[in-house]
């Protein structure tokens, strides 16, 4: 009987550890729109938001910009390597912690270019 206890036990903590380690990694993916009309209820936490570069001050290996989706737009700010078909117009997806009214980005990815579409 204490082996069946004890087996069950352990499933239980095993079960609660991963459901407290996936909380912990999960990260919100919306869009500029959907972010900025539900701004409190993600701040503070990770976000992974896309819309399209509107504008853009670069210093570096840093930059901030605005991304904007249907008329509403949020602020980023992103420290490290910029893609080089990242620009004004590019739609862009950035992932990072809400903090403030801005993103505070740790990755940003630029989505693929038409350009880049084969010719029929």
């Amino acid at each position: 009987m204490r082996k069946v206890l004890l087996f069950f036990l352990s499933l239980l903590l095993v079960v609660g550890y991963i459901l407290f380690a996936a909380s912990r990694n999960y990260v919100y993916y919306l869009t500029a729109d959907e972010l900025v009309s539900q701004a409190h209820r993600y701040e503070g936490k990770k976000v992974k938001v896309s819309g399209t570069v509107t504008q853009e001050e670069r210093r570096g290996r840093e930059v901030s910009f605005t991304i904007e989706e249907n008329g509403k737009s949020v602020k980023v700010f992103y420290r490290g390597a910029i893609p080089d078909a990242f620009a004004v117009g590019t739609p862009v997806v950035v992932e990072g912690r809400y903090v403030g009214g801005e993103v505070r980005a740790t990755t940003l990815l630029t989505k693929c270019p038409s350009k880049y579409e084969s010719a029929e």
